[in-house]
């Protein structure tokens, strides 16, 4: 049985600002991004083009809409057969490319994905591939990337529950690689309140309808306040002063958080509206700084594994505890390493070897690095916060 997280859904919206979203899908269409467990089965060169490309899925063409025409494609047989097929720009082409959703009744709640280029020719090419999602769905973004999500069973939320019980938790984004020939795992750049884009595009499309309670995200000083109370534990109500942008029509924002409990400690956030969105963007944190604190490694988004070299400096907050900590998808600790010895030593520079042990072992998720300095009594007055794609 599928018990999605109500904040964790697919949205499928329209955007006024297409011409700047386009401008920054078409860019993006040449960045290539690691490497994961999907496979393509052919090395298909796409350019990016402004000609005729539309954002987020699109109406298949009649002759290849019905499931029932990409049995035959697939070649199922027996337990599995096609549930459906959506289409998009995935390529960055002015063709289209169409995802084919395979079930298996042999297997019940795991999906297959096939996505596909020449769609409506004889023999449409296989570029892209994942198998065995539990609980699977899948869909196209507004940023043309695809979208996955799926059941991670040994996460720390579902891990020893029936699977009656277990919640979709995993969210994942691929994007075409003209350098891989097929769709590669990307880091969606927010940090919080959303780790992935599948939630991002949730969320707005719950702002836009003024449903639940996320009409905060609209307000970047109460996003960094939500921030400051959920993620560094500080007292809801934090002191906070908007050193740039943050208005009705900015799409990003540097905001100033304070701790008077800790000593007046002041955290600098810097956030941006959903795909630059300024006609009601939900804003998401996309950096977290403190003065004289820094990490030089890992880059930002950039892909690990395990163990993962943390170098970085800490001259603001010498001689006091510090740790960094290896976050997951579903930002629990799995890994973690002490840095007091170096600044106790009075280094402002620091090396560490941390290794984590992820939950889910079939490919890449999103996660995050951070680096906390804390007081004698474990309140967090330093922070730094890197995205980053955690490979198992």
């Amino acid at each position: 049985m599928r018990i999605p997280l109500l904040h964790h859904k697919r949205w499928l919206h329209s955007i006024p600002f297409v011409f700047l979203a386009l401008t920054l899908v078409l860019s993006a269409c040449n960045q290539d991004s690691g490497n994961g467990s999907a496979t393509g089965t052919a090395k298909t060169p796409a350019t990016a083009t402004a000609s005729g490309i539309q954002l987020g899925p699109q109406p298949c063409p009649a002759a290849v809409q019905a499931a029932a025409h990409w049995n035959a494609v697939v070649g199922t047989s027996g337990a599995k057969t096609v549930e459906g097929v959506i289409c998009g720009y995935l390529m960055g082409i002015s063709t289209l490319q169409a995802v084919v959703k395979v079930s298996n009744s042999g297997a019940k709640f795991l999906l297959d994905i096939g996505v596909y280029t020449a769609i409506t020719s004889t023999k449409p090419v296989r570029i892209f591939a994942l198998s065995g999602l539990l609980q699977g769905d899948v869909s196209i973004s507004n940023y043309n990337t695809l979208l996955t999500e799926q059941v991670d069973p040994n996460s720390s939320q579902n891990k020893g529950l029936p699977p009656a019980e277990q919640l979709v938790d995993l969210y994942r984004e691929f994007k075409w690689s003209d350098r891989a020939g097929t769709l590669v795992p990307i880091a969606f750049s927010g940090l919080y309140p959303d780790l992935s884009r599948y939630q991002a595009e949730f969320e707005q499309q719950e702002v836009n309808m003024g449903q639940g309670f996320q009409q905060w995200r609209l307000s970047a000083t109460t996003t960094a306040q939500n921030f400051a109370e959920y993620i560094l534990k500080w007292a809801p109500g934090t002191p906070t002063t908007v050193l740039s942008g943050g208005g009705t029509h900015d799409a990003r924002a540097v905001v100033l958080i304070k701790n008077p409990a800790a000593g007046g400690a002041t955290i600098k956030l810097s956030l941006s509206r959903l795909e630059l969105n300024t006609n009601g963007g939900i804003w998401e944190v996309t950096d977290v700084a403190a003065n004289g604190m820094a990490l030089t490694s890992p880059q930002n988004v950039q892909q690990l594994t395990s163990p993962v070299q943390v170098t970085g400096s800490n001259s603001a907050f010498a001689r006091m505890p510090a740790t960094i900590t290896i976050f997951d998808h579903d930002r629990s600790g799995i890994g973690q390493a002490a840095v007091t010895q170096a600044i106790a030593a009075a280094k402002s520079t620091f090396s560490a070897s941390v290794p984590y042990v992820s939950s889910f072992q079939s490919g890449t998720q999103e996660g995050i690095v951070a680096l906390y300095v804390y007081t004698g009594s474990h309140v967090i007055v330093g922070a730094v916060l890197v995205k980053v794609l955690l490979s198992s």
